[in-house]
């Protein structure tokens, strides 16, 4: 029997927020329906483990096959941790996968401690994987998918096809992860209602092609039924306690009928629960009826992504969001007594200051109630990595650069330090507004916990770098 570890990978940033790593937990609930019932996860970043302490636990474990799973900021933590498990466990196959493997496996595997990368939604390439390992298999030509070496040479399989009936999956290994534990870290979205939560994904993909976008789950938007997302709310409720959803898809109101289902089923089962959308309302396609039914639920707070005011930067990004709308619709989930929170880019190429500056104003007089300003960052993978590498712009090979929150990549022709300036004002702009805060107040819940954590992040943005 191949015994496996799974590792959600963990680059310390400036905003700690996590959630559940659902990545692995998907890999892990397949590879059990695929025969391999040894399977453990391990998250640094919920035991706020360094690469030593994690190899230390992973040395008691002894796994045959260890699988790393990494954003692109995360790459430095899953070399660190890749050349420490060859050293205490060299027999391990160490696998590679998430979302920057699968955009630089060529990058990755000149890494000579990691073995095999995994492209792309990784449930059935990973148990293809385990099944090799127990054969012991060394050829892998035909596992799609998976990129690895002949002789030396890499060796890139071809992509394998993303599972078009997600209700076909098995849910997420829920058992594999101790849920206290995510009870005392801030999640995803930072405002939270009750501490017993779980984070969930209903549908997989964005049909739009935003240039900035990481794209990892590609451009054909799937979906669970109503009916397979509700039986996983059955049992998060039932079996572990949960009372608080995070719903993490990227376009959630892609199918609004679909998505009404879902809350009708919640209003139905009378579970009280609190949902928060932190992801994923696309702002221009988002309708009042299935607003008035979210909040219904249990909804108490969304976030709506415009990133840019500007006409002419919507087109550069080709989101092509239509901003009377989005602001039509803010002004009505506000209206619900549900908290909306905006996002914001600036640093997109060609992008001006006054175009900035116009995207602060109209965020400054809009309806949301909280508001994000990131710098604009083109993830390896993107249509953006790939414009500015193609125009000559030097990207840095050091992947921590590309963290959310604190980088100096300026792909726009603003100098950095008055991009600086802009962030630190447009936060200042937004939050100095004596009647937003009082609507803030209002309906914040666990103000005695979230406040005093709100002023420090505040703080952090709007002064620090």
């Amino acid at each position: 029997m191949v015994r496996t570890a799974l590792v959600q990978t963990y680059h310390r940033y400036t905003q700690f927020t996590h959630v559940h790593p659902l990545g692995i937990m998907m890999i892990a609930a397949q590879a059990r329906e695929a025969g391999h019932p040894d399977v453990h996860i391990l998250d640094m970043k919920v035991e706020d483990w360094d690469p030593e302490q994690c190899v230390a636990e992973l040395a008691k474990l002894a796994p045959d096959v260890i699988g790393l799973s990494a954003m692109t900021y995360e790459a430095g933590c899953l070399h660190a941790l890749a050349k420490l498990v060859r050293e205490r466990l060299p027999r391990a196959v160490i696998v590679a996968g998430g979302p920057h493997p699968s955009v630089a496996a060529e990058d990755v595997l000149r890494d000579a401690n990691v073995d095999l990368v995994v492209r792309g939604e990784g449930e059935f390439t990973f148990a293809e994987v385990l099944d090799g390992v127990a054969a012991e298999r060394a050829d892998w030509s035909g596992c799609l998918g998976l990129s690895w070496r002949r002789d030396g040479e890499l060796v890139n399989e071809p992509d394998r096809a993303a599972p078009k009936d997600l209700d076909a999956l098995p849910f997420p290994a829920w058992d594999l992860i101790d849920h206290a534990k995510y009870h005392k870290v801030p999640r995803g979205g930072v405002i939270y209602a009750h501490k017993e939560f779980a984070t969930i994904f209903s549908s997989r993909a964005c049909p739009w092609r935003c240039t900035y976008c990481h794209n990892s789950y590609g451009k054909t938007f799937r979906d669970r039924s109503a009916e397979h997302v509700l039986a996983e709310i059955d049992l998060l409720v039932t079996k572990y306690g949960v009372k608080e959803l995070v719903f993490m898809d990227d376009i959630f109101n892609f199918k609004p009928e679909r998505a009404k289902k879902i809350a009708r089923g919640i209003l139905e089962r009378r579970y009280k629960l609190a949902l928060t959308f932190p992801n994923g309302f696309r702002g221009d396609i988002l309708d009042e009826e299935l607003v008035v039914l979210l909040k219904e639920a249990g909804m108490y707070r969304c976030m709506v992504a415009v990133e840019s005011a500007s006409p002419r930067i919507q087109k550069v990004m080709k989101k092509n969001l239509k901003i009377d709308k989005v602001e039509k619709i803010v002004g009505f989930i506000a209206k619900q007594g549900v908290m909306v929170h905006g996002a914001f880019m600036l640093g997109f190429p060609s992008e001006t200051e006054e175009e900035m500056q116009s995207t602060i104003d109209w965020a400054a007089r809009s309806s949301f109630h909280t508001a994000a300003f990131f710098r604009v960052i083109p993830f390896k993978g993107t249509e953006l990595f790939r414009q500015v590498e193609n125009a000559g712009f030097q990207l840095p090979h050091d992947w921590s650069a590309y963290e959310p929150y604190q980088t100096q990549i300026n792909l726009s022709t603003v100098p950095e330090g008055t991009i600086t300036r802009l962030r630190k004002s447009a936060y200042r702009r937004f939050y100095f507004n004596p009647a937003r805060l009082w609507r803030i107040f209002s309906l914040i819940p666990n103000k005695t916990n979230m406040l005093p954590f709100l002023t420090l992040l505040f703080a952090r943005r709007a002064y620090a770098r």
